[in-house]
């Protein structure tokens, strides 16, 4: 399911996303990770990185699931190309960041994923330590925290699945949906709830000229969409997908080309909005307390390197590192690159925080509309 979660503090969202589990580096806080043991001078430092992870031999994470953008991929280099042991929680994003504060004395997580809108709680809360792998200069300044404290390994984007059985022309823009033909056709989740929903009023916004500071013109679009009878009163599920009940799903791009693929239902097209649509990124990063802390640096490394950045692209996001090559045979999985070109990247995590406040509450009235 889902994960990009964008209330930091509320139960709005079902989270989509995990944590880095973090080791304190802050006064006051849990005890400082440390370097991996000095090794002898012919070990370079990823080969003596390497030799302390294998000591610790276990991985302890919340929120990285096999089926969460291909973490099983991830996970299985660390099992097989360096012998460690992978233990997973799978929790939303508000057990997770609770359970690291409630851990910070005793901690138990070293590693975990989850939304960008969360970057400026991690910070504040001194939940991460800082770590820059050996790529990171190839990370654009917007995806990482200057002081290494997280970054950002992929990104998604907000689309339009659509099942070409049932809807023959297929929309290409926002305001296509308006059209009667689509007549309750249009699935998606309550932005009240759902982050992925909130970032979809959000991306109708940026369609409509509004912004991370702007929302009401995405409010405004499904205030239309609402009275045209074009949303219909359904969640789109898996199983409302499969059962062609969904005809038109709103959510990320890689959750469509997931549901195509691992459901082998041709018949589902990916679209990118052209009138333009949001990117959402998420972050990684070593969690303060990591009892495993040379274990956590690997997992980074791993994740940033180009076996990792590919094996995400697996899971059909995009990886941050645009010099890494993908295989023909994950590229061609993807709409054209050239339909990207409608996506907005937001990056400033505080705003993005408070436009999903605004949209909330906004959608009250959407949803007022009989």
């Amino acid at each position: 399911p889902p994960r990009f979660t964008l209330f930091p503090y509320t139960t709005l969202f079902r989270s989509l996303l995990c944590l880095f589990p973090a080791v304190s580096i802050f006064a006051g806080g849990a005890k400082e990770s440390q370097e991996p043991a000095a090794a002898g001078p012919k070990l370079s430092p990823m080969e003596a990185l390497i030799e302390a992870a294998k000591k610790e031999g276990v991985l302890v994470s919340y929120g990285l699931p096999d089926d969460w953008v291909n973490y099983g991929g991830i996970l299985g280099i660390l099992k097989d190309k360096y012998g460690i042991k992978c233990m997973d929680t799978d929790m939303g994003s508000g057990s997770i960041i609770a359970a690291l504060k409630a851990e910070k004395n005793a901690p138990v997580a070293d590693a975990t994923d989850l939304g960008f809108n969360f970057a400026t709680v991690i910070t504040r809360e001194k939940l991460s330590q800082p770590y820059k792998n050996k790529y990171w200069d190839e990370i654009p300044d917007y995806a990482k925290d200057p002081d290494g404290y997280w970054s950002a390994a992929y990104w998604g984007a907000m689309a339009f699945t659509v099942n070409t059985e049932i809807i023959k022309n297929v929309p290409k823009t926002w305001d296509d949906l308006l059209k009667p033909e689509y007549h309750n056709m249009v699935t998606m989740k309550d932005p009240r709830e759902s982050g992925t929903a909130n970032m979809m009023v959000l991306a109708a916004a940026f369609a409509h000229g509004g912004s991370e500071k702007n929302v009401q013109p995405g409010l405004d679009f499904f205030k239309k969409l609402k009275k045209a009878g074009n949303i219909r009163p359904v969640r789109p599920s898996t199983s409302a997908i499969q059962k062609g009940e969904a005809p038109i799903a709103l959510f990320w791009d890689f959750d469509g080309l997931s549901k195509r693929y691992s459901l082998d239902m041709d018949s589902l097209e990916v679209v990118i909005p052209q009138d333009g649509t949001v990117a959402g990124m998420y972050i990684q990063f070593i969690a303060a307390g990591a009892p495993h802390p040379n274990v956590a640096k690997l997992l980074l490394e791993t994740e940033y390197s180009d076996e990792g950045q590919i094996e995400y692209a697996k899971g059909f996001v995009h990886p941050i590192r645009t010099s890494v090559k993908l295989p023909a045979d994950v590229l061609e999985k993807f709409p054209p690159a050239e339909d990207y070109k409608a996506v907005n990247f937001v990056n400033d995590a505080e705003a993005l925080g408070v436009a999903a406040e605004a949209i909330a509450k906004g959608w009250d009235e959407v949803a007022a509309i009989e």
